[in-house]
């Protein structure tokens, strides 16, 4: 008969640090997931997409601005688009609504040397803006009355509607089988 003695220690300090660094992992990978098939969800295409199904994007911005973060306590992850960059429109496109207002620029002076906005025309398109150093008088005062010009056409307050076009909640719904896996086996 063999008499085997074992001892065992266990370190809470080290299973609690592990389990932090598993759930910070693995919420990470769920918002990037998520973000992921919300992102692949919008087309890049000129005309508006139907409502109920996800928008459509004429410059692919809204691809690009659709972010994840996980939060400060590292129990949360927020996904969506940046605020700074998409603002108000995506929320309307997600929820449906009516816009009243619309941002206007900042009335500014340009002078030459400063960058500034120029009108391009193109063959068979409509008026596209670039900005550029205004290199003469003559251009930096058209770069003042365009953006002018741009506050007028925006001070019109008629509401616009948008129907619901979600893009998040569906891609919340479809990776929700999934998100029990990103935890499996996490904590090492």
């Amino acid at each position: 008969m063999i008499r085997l003695t074992v001892r065992t220690q266990f370190d809470k300090r080290k299973l609690k640090k592990n389990v932090e660094t598993a759930t910070f992992t693995s919420i990470s990978e769920a918002g990037g997931a998520i973000r992921k098939t919300a992102s692949r969800s919008i087309r890049k295409r000129k005309n508006p997409s139907k409502p109920g199904s996800p928008p459509n994007t004429q410059t692919g911005m809204l691809r690009r601005v659709i972010r994840y973060e996980v939060t400060n306590n590292k129990t949360e992850v927020i996904i969506g688009p940046v605020n700074e960059i998409a603002g108000r429109l995506w929320n309307l496109h997600e929820f449906g609504g009516v816009a009243t207002k619309r941002r206007k620029l900042k009335p500014h002076r340009f002078r030459v040397g400063e960058h500034g906005p120029i009108r391009i025309k193109q063959q068979g398109a409509k008026t596209k803006f670039a900005r550029i150093e205004l290199r003469t008088a003559a251009q930096a005062n058209r770069a003042t009355r365009l953006v002018a010009e741009e506050n007028e056409r925006r001070s019109d307050n008629k509401p616009r509607h948008y129907p619901k076009r979600p893009f998040m909640k569906p891609a919340l719904d479809a990776n929700r089988s999934r998100l029990p896996m990103f935890w499996a086996n996490s904590v090492k």
